[in-house]
């Protein structure tokens, strides 16, 4: 009786303490999943943040590029207008030392003109609604290869379909970002862009240069590639970069 009496006095604070130890044990459990998931939700708000601060800056960056495309249209052209009808009013014989001269800045002033009309077109995020991406597109490099030293082909194998206007001016934009690189970086002669389109609704643009390429494992991302980023996360597309120094770049954008 004493032996079974002295083996439960051990057994009841033996249980105790493992009942005591499970509960402290299930109290940390709770409290790390507890902590987990408030840093969860602190880096998803975090996250939700950052994307309308940033959605916040890309919209007053297309506001100032409406403004600026209208400054354009309205005040540089017309003001070269003006200036190409009072040329158009000087009467000058052809045999005048002045005739080449004046016949020479009329053609200026008209190729002025047109840049201008074109370069305010571009920066109108408004004018995709209008001409559409692919002829946006088209416009653009059209323009990229009258001021540059680059040949660029660019083929679209498909109808791209309906897409929210927020997304086509994130694509647009993400494109002009690309030639931009390709302009100032990259040192190529020739450029390629294709435009795919699979099921009706994936798109896919590809970006290839021959220029000078560069190590995307070692390289520090530029604003360029950066905003490139941001600009896919806010839309939910895919960004992948391909590089080889001395073999040219492979961008591909998928949404």
């Amino acid at each position: 009786m004493y032996k079974a009496d002295n083996a439960l006095d051990i057994l009841i604070p033996l249980g105790g303490g493992v009942i005591l130890l499970g509960l402290l044990v299930g109290f940390i459990i709770y409290f790390l999943f507890l902590y987990k998931r408030k840093q969860v939700e602190y880096e998803w708000e975090r996250e939700q943040a950052k994307q309308l601060l940033l959605k916040t800056e890309i919209e007053i960056k297309e506001q100032t590029l409406s403004y600026i495309s209208r400054e354009l249209h309205d005040n540089l052209g017309q003001i070269a207008s003006l200036i190409k009808i009072n040329l158009g009013m000087v009467n000058l014989s052809e045999d005048n030392s002045d005739f080449d001269k004046i016949k020479d800045s009329r053609g200026l002033i008209k190729s002025l003109i047109l840049d201008i009309k074109s370069l305010s077109t571009t920066l109108k995020g408004e004018n995709l609604q209008r001409f559409g991406l692919v002829e946006m597109i088209k416009k653009d490099l059209t323009r990229l290869e009258k001021i540059s030293h680059i040949k660029v082909d660019f083929v679209c194998e498909n109808k791209l379909p309906e897409l929210p206007s927020e997304k086509q001016v994130f694509l647009y934009r993400m494109t002009q970002e690309v030639f931009n690189n390709i302009l100032q970086h990259s040192g190529a002669t020739k450029a390629k862009l294709f435009i795919s389109v699979s099921n009706n609704v994936n798109i896919e643009l590809k970006f290839i240069d021959n220029g000078i390429g560069f190590d995307v494992n070692t390289n520090e991302a530029g604003n360029g590639l950066i905003n490139l980023e941001e600009r896919c996360k806010l839309i939910n597309a895919t960004l992948v970069i391909n590089s080889v120094v001395g073999k040219g770049t492979e961008i591909k954008i998928s949404l």
